[in-house]
């Protein structure tokens, strides 16, 4: 019975016909992830800051597949090097990507607001390399963060509770993955469903289509060519048929102006840089975590370490997001793929990507047609949580999913204010608004927080009443510091005697800190109550 819910044998999914198969259809699972954050980074940048096209499709994307390509080759390397250490030939090879909150991150608190604030002055082509040199310099910080924190990689997967880490992921699979793709799904509801059940009874449920069909490319194909045919009938709002699709093929260019300006603006941005960095090194942990309990054993230092140097690779090629493992890792291991589907998905990511293809898809395929694969990770994200621990500690996978729940709370929440605040300010009262800066606060660093929330219930259930201590008292820390419920609009850490006046924003830090600080001396002080171990009795 156990086995059959081990995500390493398929969790009585119908196995592949061959290796080919299994590694096509999670290679094209996979290549649909990576593209879809692409299309994102462009239509956030163009959409919301009219970034220039030219800047986005022929440096910006270039960059990010060369650190794409680098990182699956070398992920690639370390299963080989893993399954010779291990024995173990049915390793499947961790995917690689850019990381979609970092993207919206760099988006919108640092590209897009820099070139806003110089393209008056200095004009369009000036405005956005300044943005772009800014956003490749953040990316290096990144890195290089990234790599100092992969020493500790080892110690956080073997010390964290496994729920707790599971259990981050889950709260982004069910926002970030889960419900933001569903809505952006029901956008275009006649095309959006169709490729949505052809992928959960194909990719899901693991059912075999007809002539061994992968289920990816069925959804693809099939929902695209219904939204021209619903486009060309006049369906209405939505179904656009672009006339003027532009093509130009790139090829990347390296360039150090992002490692030169290191040390110039981009340090005023280290607030905002050093979050991303660390909750994206705690993200690969997690990823590592999962694949672990899919049967795949692999050294969390090593990954963060070849993460961190994939994203130096992009930034010296002209990327400004950092890359990241992807938590799509348990669905391409529940499909049967081994290390050819990613090798394969990266070749055609960047063949399409240097003949401008990515750039041509971006405006012919709907985006409501590529969602569900969103959702078909998330899927898999929640079998892991469900399926990989203890029972008892169930109670702790809802503490580590609503941060996630909360982040995106907040973020929504936001970008509606952000458009109605010059003329709802004198209708908001104020407790909405200190509603509004809880939430912001409760918002921020979600990933790390999750991680301390998880591990300290789990901790709570066992018993290990001054590891669970220790957990409150870490909360505290990065709260004064902002590491985590940061009271700043953008994120960014602060000193704690330090945090600029926010009209009453600021105390919040420090009342949050001290709830944090009181629970760890209580966990503490019930380390020494003597009563029964719930384990004993519980069943």
């Amino acid at each position: 019975m156990a086995d059959s819910n081990k995500t390493g044998s398929l969790g009585g999914v119908a196995p592949p016909p061959s290796q080919f198969s299994a590694d096509l259809n999670a290679g094209v699972a996979f290549f649909l992830d990576v593209t879809v954050n692409m299309f994102v980074l462009a239509s956030v940048l163009m959409g919301a800051f009219s970034f220039p096209a030219e800047h986005i499709f022929s440096r910006i994307i270039p960059g990010a597949i060369v650190g794409i390509i680098f990182g699956n080759l070398v992920f690639a390397w370390l299963t080989k090097k893993t399954v010779a250490e291990t024995g173990n030939p049915k390793l499947t090879s961790i995917p690689l990507g850019m990381d979609l909150p970092t993207l919206f991150g760099m988006c919108f608190f640092i590209i897009g607001p820099t070139y806003a604030m110089n393209v008056e002055a200095m004009g369009v082509e000036a405005a956005a390399d300044k943005a772009w040199i800014l956003g490749m310099a953040a990316t290096v910080w990144m890195a290089a963060i990234k790599f100092g924190l992969s020493y500790f990689g080892r110690a956080m997967q073997q010390q964290l509770p496994q729920m707790a880490l599971v259990g981050a992921m889950a709260g982004i699979a069910t926002v970030w993955l889960g419900a933001e793709a569903i809505y952006g799904i029901f956008t275009l509801p006649e095309v959006g469903i169709v490729s949505l059940v052809i992928m959960a009874f194909a990719l899901i449920a693991g059912h075999r289509l007809p002539f061994n069909m992968p289920g990816s490319i069925l959804a693809i194909v099939a929902g695209t060519i219904l939204y021209y045919v619903l486009a060309f009938a006049g369906a209405g709002e939505g179904y656009v048929i672009n006339v003027a699709v532009d093509f130009r093929p790139v090829l990347p260019m390296p360039t150090i102006e992002g490692y030169l300006a290191v040390f110039g603006d981009v340090t005023n941005q280290l607030g905002i840089i050093v979050p991303f960095a660390l909750l994206i090194a705690a993200s690969a942990v997690n990823v590592v975590a999962g694949a672990r309990i899919a049967g795949d054993e692999f050294d969390a230092g090593k990954v963060v370490r070849l993460d961190a140097a994939a994203t130096a690779v992009s930034a010296l090629f002209g990327g400004v997001v950092q890359t990241t493992p992807y938590f799509g890792h348990a669905t391409y291991k529940r499909m049967g793929a081994r290390t050819g589907y990613a090798l394969g998905a990266t070749a055609v990511v960047t063949v399409i990507g240097f003949l401008g293809i990515i750039e041509l898809a971006s405006q012919l395929i709907p985006e409501a047609v590529l969602k569900p694969i969103l959702v078909v990770v998330a899927s898999d994200i929640l079998r892991l949580a469900f399926a990989g621990g203890d029972a008892r500690h169930a109670p702790a996978l809802l503490f580590a999913t609503v941060p996630a729940i909360l982040n995106y709370a907040h973020t929504k929440v936001s970008d509606l204010y952000g458009r109605v605040v010059n003329v709802a300010d004198g209708l908001l009262t104020q407790e909405w608004l200190a509603g509004y800066m809880l939430l912001g606060a409760m918002a921020r660093g979600y990933i790390l927080t999750s991680l301390i929330w998880g591990a300290m219930i789990v901790w709570i259930i066992d018993r290990k009443m001054t590891r669970a201590a220790c957990a409150a008292f870490a909360a505290a820390l990065c709260t004064e510091f902002g590491i985590i419920h940061s009271v700043m609009p953008t994120s960014e850490m602060y000193l704690p005697w330090a945090i600029p006046s926010l009209g009453g924003a600021e105390v919040l830090a420090h009342r949050l800190a001290a709830g944090y600080l009181i629970a760890g001396l209580m966990l503490y002080a019930a380390g020494f109550i003597k009563n029964d171990e719930p384990a004993k009795t519980s069943s």
